[in-house]
């Protein structure tokens, strides 16, 4: 079944080549500069010739324009030779300049009078700004990581080496694929993370696009991220990260490279305040491999090229004050202190690449990395027990893509591609849980034990598929002074979730007392498709003297929709059907993109950059399923839970909606109906520049102080725009009433607690358990803001005798505002938050040296902010009850009323655990056998000062308030190597 599955794709990717296929790398490299005679006159109608042995075709040539100017575009990372040939000049040759993805090297030249065959070659040190393009890019070769010391090769790399941007800490990849797979976090408070792989998107179909391909980081060559200034063929801003793969030559090589540790590699970091905030043990690696092998070479030398990659890689880590349940299958917590929590997780990689020289002006690859995987117990730190996470095999998986490229002239390039990311993943229960297992939520800690919960739960085996296929095709036009690219982008998926939970409901304790009920309309099953997520776009590059423009244009239209879909009758809820709904969302938008760089001295070597532009929100079948109508219907009902006799069995009857033995009402009427309860407005879903966007802009200024030596200096904002809100429309403000607790005696609280909490609101009893919810636009209540400033400082240096040293530091504020009020008063408590400098601030550092005998050292500095810390407390019925003046609305009258309400006592961005540091060293071993063969030994010691940083609290204000849930990993030593010939 899996080979016709893949070979139908092969012949999908085929039929696509020969009509539209779209694309190669989103960010190529260039080179482009000016030629002049020794007078300072410009010189057109020079041939320019940029040679590499990157290129399977060996050299691609333009000739210079009217104004002297050129500009070669679309080359592959590596190192060029630029020669410059006009009849009755030298000829001059400039070798050694070296590109990295998406870096347009300046490179000028002088001719002199002279005999063509009198050749004057110019070595120099590589061009470290770019004097054309606006973007901000940072750019991370399998050079520069096989120097560093990093652990496993990941996009997560990036977390460790940007300045600015947020993510996992990982020592020694000790924090696991998953967990860092597509890196999450902001950069400048902008989310979201558009995953690339030469070009093409790979983000799977879940939410906004979380990361379902692992990326074989041994097939790839560079990988880029751009946070800033992206060009019109990108809808999005935020992160977007690109692979640039590895191919083939017209010699043979052969590598492989590998690391390893375990526990007996690492120290202990866990200290007597640790263990008096209640944390008990530490995070500890148990065991951690990764291992690749690869080969490339000719089979058909300047025709046909081949690369292959092998890799498998793991680990195998305790986690921080987590245990096994000694009592699994009773409605207590008992933890196994001689079984502590281990997050287990492996991965396989087997990619290969070919690429074909079909003709002297056709180029194309052929990619396919089939995966078997399995995140296989995944134990979030300090929220739940083993038990309580189900785990995931990912099977099949993989990304099959070709691509295109034709330099039909020196100035018109065709370049197309389509890519298959294949993301299945049906999940199973953890060893030792039962079907009749409850999953159970002790609320006083917010720790779930016993089974997995609904959204988190196991399918058994059931179906998720989450494909996406993305598909590219654009033309340039290139002049000296032009470089003209319009194209299209189109991408479609497929998502399919089938979920079961435990007994069909879930519980929630309070102190061991059981105070609510959480049942579930299960069978649960949603299908939603992506019909085309479509872009068209034109930009041009124009270089006017010092000056070049960046200008574009893209149109983007997302259409989506949700076939017809039929759940069987369950526990407590009949056979329900659901026709199918279209356009939801259909969004079209016109974005602009402007910039502007200019060379200030004409020297290549000081550029002044400006730009603006308008993104969009990343998305997948995030809006589609929110309008699914299994969704929008209730498929959740929470009710109180009196546990007079202490039995530990709700005595009452689940399917009366109505309150009734031991069990409250439910909290939605509408449960298990076909009936919608929540809506999109029009005006949300439809129409013309409805979508979430933001505008982004920034000022730098880059400059080279040195040979070998740059510096860049930013400021960077940015405004979000088309906010959405919720609007029970059965409720108005009205109907809530005002009551305020006392917040409790804590040395650790503001004053010592004993303070006032006011501003909180309850719904009135008569409206409790109605909803007609409407998603509408927040601008028909008031205005929401979110802005961001922030300021960044680099480095980055290319100095011989292998020498190199970047970072930087980075500090900013965003503002959230929201003071409006929907449905309750309680919206406007802690409506206004500004982020503090200190929550933001950063300082990364990297770097190396080799010293005598081939001896390399290298390090990774960083100092980073720590975690916020929040006051979430359950307050009781009790404590309300006297402010409010009656219970609470989810009360049952003639019983005990165990209902809560979750009061923050601590306003937000004001409490901070204190900063973490981290410093990873390595000392690498050079030994090469004649002129092929080259080995590299390391020994690599992470968190080297054995700092015992908090990473994540538990912030549940009760009796584990403030505990670490999360710590640095100790000091690690790891060894490791690679060989090449």
């Amino acid at each position: 079944m899996i080979v016709h599955m893949v070979g139908r794709l092969f012949v999908v990717m085929l039929v696509l080549l020969a009509t539209v296929s779209p694309a190669r790398a989103q960010s190529p490299s260039g080179i482009a500069g000016v030629v002049r005679d020794t007078s300072g006159a410009v010189l057109p109608g020079v041939t320019v010739e940029a040679s590499s042995p990157a290129l399977i075709e060996k050299l691609r040539a333009v000739v210079t324009d009217g104004q002297g100017q050129y500009n070669i575009v679309d080359l592959r990372p590596g190192t060029y030779t630029v020669a410059f040939a006009l009849a009755g000049f030298n000829t001059v040759r400039r070798e050694g300049v070296e590109l990295t993805a998406g870096f347009t090297a300046t490179v000028n030249a002088d001719l002199r009078v002279g005999a063509v065959e009198e050749t004057i070659t110019v070595t120099g040190a590589s061009p470290l700004v770019d004097t054309h393009n606006v973007r901000q890019q940072q750019v991370a070769s399998m050079e520069l990581l096989e120097t560093l010391p990093v652990g496993s090769k990941a996009a997560s790399n990036f977390v460790t080496l940007v300045p600015g941007l947020t993510g996992t800490a990982n020592v020694g990849g000790a924090a696991g694929t998953y967990a860092t797979r597509g890196m999450g976090g902001t950069f400048h408070g902008k989310g979201g993370t558009k995953i690339q792989f030469d070009g093409m998107r790979t983000n799977n179909m879940e939410g906004s696009g979380s990361t379902g391909y692992m990326t074989n980081t041994a097939a790839i060559e560079e990988m880029t991220l751009e946070t800033g200034g992206v060009s019109a063929e990108s809808a999005a801003s935020g992160i977007v990260m690109n692979m640039i793969p590895k191919e083939g030559g017209n010699s043979f090589r052969f590598g492989a490279a590998g690391l390893f540790s375990n526990g007996s590699m690492q120290g202990d970091n866990l200290t007597d305040e640790f263990r008096a905030r209640g944390l008990s043990t530490a995070n500890k690696v148990i065991n951690l491999y990764d291992v690749s092998g690869t080969v490339g070479g000719p089979i058909v030398r300047d025709r046909l090229w081949f690369f292959s990659s092998n890799r498998a890689w793991g680990n195998r880590n305790q986690v921080a004050g987590v245990f096994f349940n000694k009592t699994q299958g009773t409605p207590f917590y008992t933890p196994d202190l001689d079984r502590p929590a281990d997050r287990y997780e492996y991965y396989r990689s087997f990619a290969v690449r070919l690429t074909w020289q079909a003709s002297p002006r056709n180029k194309v690859n052929f990619y396919s990395d089939l995966q078997n995987s399995c995140t296989c117990r995944h134990v979030f730190a300090g929220f739940s027990a083993p038990e309580a996470q189900s785990g995931w095999k990912f099977w099949p998986q993989g990304l099959f893509q070709s691509t295109w490229t034709s330099p039909l002239t020196s100035r018109l390039l065709i370049d197309a591609g389509t890519s298959a990311q294949i993301s299945h993943w049906p999940n199973f229960a953890q060893p030792g849980v039962e079907k009749d297992h409850i999953s159970i939520l002790e609320q006083s800690t917010g720790f779930r034990y016993n089974a997995a919960t609904f959204f988190g739960g196991n399918n058994y085996g059931k179906r998720k598929i989450s494909d996406r296929f993305a598909h590219r095709f654009a033309v340039s036009y290139v002049t000296g002074s032009h470089a003209l690219k319009t194209g299209i982008t189109l991408e479609h998926g497929v998502r399919e979730y089938d979920l079961e939970v435990n007994g069909d409901v879930a519980y929630t304790f309070l102190n061991a007392a059981p105070v609510s009920i959480t049942q579930y309309a299960t069978p649960y099953l949603t299908i939603d498709r992506l019909k085309a997520d479509l872009g068209l776009y034109v930009q041009d590059q124009w270089t006017v003297k010092r000056l070049t423009l960046n200008m574009g244009l893209r149109f983007d239209y997302l259409n989506a929709y949700v076939p017809e879909q039929h759940l069987a009758a369950g526990p407590w809820v009949p056979a329900r059907d659901f026709a199918p709904v279209h356009n939801v969302p259909l969004w079209k938008d016109i974005n602009p993109r402007l910039g502007a760089s200019y060379d200030l001295f004409g020297n290549g070597k000081t550029a002044i950059k400006a730009s603006l532009g308008r993104y969009l929100g990343v998305t997948g079948s995030d809006i589609a399923n929110a309008n699914n109508p299994v969704v929008t219907s209730v498929n959740t009902v929470n009710r109180s839970w009196s546990d007079g006799n202490v039995n530990y069995v709700p005595d009452c009857d689940l399917r009366s909606p109505l309150g009734n033995g031991e069990c409250g009402p439910f909290s939605d009427s509408g449960f298990g109906q076909s009936r919608i309860t929540t809506r999109y407005a029009d005006e949300a879903i439809h129409g013309f520049r409805s979508r979430d966007s933001n505008w982004d802009s920034a000022v730098e200024i880059q400059h080279e102080i040195a040979r070998g030596v740059s510096l860049t200096g930013g400021y960077y904002r940015n405004w979000y725009n088309n906010f959405r809100v919720t609007d029970n429309l059965v409720a108005a403000p009205d109907d809530y009433s005002p009551f305020c607790i006392t917040a409790p005696l804590d040395s650790r609280l503001p004053g010592g607690g004993g303070y006032p909490v006011c501003g909180l609101y309850d719904l009135a009893p008569a409206k409790f358990g109605q909803v007609d919810n409407l998603v509408t636009q927040a601008s028909n209540y008031g205005r929401q803001r979110r802005v961001s400033n922030f300021f960044n400082a680099s480095i980055n240096t290319r100095l011989g005798q292998g020498i190199r040293l970047g970072g930087g530091l980075d500090t900013g504020r965003t503002l959230n505002d929201n003071c409006f009020v929907v449905d309750s008063p309680q919206q406007l408590l802690n409506c206004h938050v500004v982020t503090p400098f200190k929550a933001t601030a950063q300082v990364k550092v990297h770097g190396s040296y080799t010293l005598p005998a081939d001896l390399v050292v290298s390090g990774v500095f960083q100092s980073l902010p720590g975690p916020q810390v929040q006051a979430n407390y359950p307050a009781t019925n009790s404590q309300i009850r006297p402010s409010l003046g009656r219970d609470l609305a989810g009360c049952r009258t003639g019983v005990t009323c165990t209902s809560t309400a979750t009061v923050p006592l601590i306003a937000p961005m004001t409490l901070f655990e204190d900063r973490q540091s981290q410093l990873d060293l390595r000392v690498s071993k050079v030994v090469r056998v004649g002129t092929r063969v080259r080995l590299q030994a390391n020994l690599d010691l992470y968190n080297v000062l054995n700092s015992h940083s908090i990473l994540a609290v538990n912030n549940t204000f009760g009796s584990q308030w403030r505990r670490p849930t999360s710590i640095l990993d100790a000091r690690l030593v790891q060894v490791g190597g690679q060989l090449s010939f």
